[in-house]
């Protein structure tokens, strides 16, 4: 009889331990989904109160081939960050992205190899970015930088398809403050090159929109920012005329104000110094008239054609001369 009671005591016993693991399993599990549920929930709101945009925030991430560079990538969905694009030395873009404006850096005509120190600066001399990675159906349009005085340095930029070598797509003579008109490429990688200043060079991955292949209903296939970056001193500098006695009041704290009377929005901002010019006062190029700069990206929704025409404002009003 007592032995008989001990097993019943026993199954009693193992039933109410089956029970226990099965309720703390339960309630582990059930604990583990509130906690991821909380931390998805702070992660989005601490992205929106730190000033990330909607579009950022509801962007498609775009992840990089790796083929130009592992360290492009696409955090979110968000547009990369300046620094990032100084460090890199390329951009990777969401699918919330519509337009891209690549600049001509001012004293891009110089040669990387033999004028180094006469650039703005050794990460991205030429254009920002030196390589750029976007999903098919985002148009690409360039915007002269490069500054006349006292010899013009008109552009003429190809994008030639890497795999034929065939050209698919000339900008045309670019003056200074001029920008070509958009172009679409296909999926595809592609070598960007000046036609007479051959050093200019970076590239383009165009990617397959992903949020074409994902769309549901009538979204569309691509977003509507038109993003780009901009270079610009990060203090005035002592003289900001030109060798013709023109005026140029652009320098970040000029910009900030700026751009957004443009309709333009400042993403984000890197600051940084270049001074290797060994034989300069202060060991920056003269023309560049101090050795300090901001990489600036922007984004506006308004359309190109008038984003345009205002950016060629903006280069003009910069000191770069």
């Amino acid at each position: 009889m007592k032995l008989c009671n001990f097993w019943h005591d026993k199954r009693q016993y193992n039933f109410k331990i089956s029970n226990r693991i099965f309720f703390s399993s339960f309630c582990e599990c059930n604990i583990r989904s509130t906690l991821l549920l909380l931390s998805a929930t702070l992660i989005v709101t601490c992205n929106l109160t730190t000033g990330v945009s909607i579009e950022q925030v509801n962007a498609v991430t775009t992840t990089s081939t790796g083929a130009i560079n592992p360290s492009l990538r696409v955090y979110n969905g968000t547009i990369p960050s300046a620094e990032s694009v100084y460090s890199s030395e390329g951009m990777s873009l969401p699918a919330s992205v519509g337009s891209f404006v690549i600049y001509i850096v001012d004293e891009a005509h110089e040669n990387t190899a033999t004028a180094s120190w006469k650039h703005v600066s050794d990460h991205n001399p030429t254009y920002i970015p030196t390589n750029l990675v976007i999903p098919q159906g985002v148009t690409v349009s360039f915007l002269d930088a490069d500054a006349p005085w006292d010899t013009p340095h008109p552009h003429i930029i190809n994008i030639i398809d890497s795999s034929s070598g065939k050209l698919a797509y000339s900008t045309g003579r670019l003056d200074y403050t001029n920008s070509s008109k958009p172009v679409v490429l296909l999926t595809g990688k592609y070598n960007v090159i000046d036609t007479k200043y051959t050093w200019m060079k970076g590239s383009i991955i165009v990617t397959a929109n992903q949020h074409k292949q994902n769309s549901i209903g009538n979204r569309n296939n691509t977003g509507n920012l038109v993003v780009g970056g901009f270079y610009t001193p990060t203090n005035q500098v002592a003289n900001n005329k030109d060798n013709n006695g023109g005026v140029h009041p652009g320098w970040l704290g000029y910009y900030k104000a700026e751009f957004p009377k443009s309709g333009f929005t400042i993403l984000s901002q890197y600051n940084f110094h270049y001074a290797t010019c060994k034989y300069c006062p202060g060991g920056f190029w003269p023309d560049q008239k101090t050795a300090d700069h901001t990489l600036i990206i922007f984004s506006t929704q308004q359309p190109l054609s008038e984003a345009l025409n205002k950016l060629a404002k903006t280069v003009w009003n910069n000191v770069y001369i």
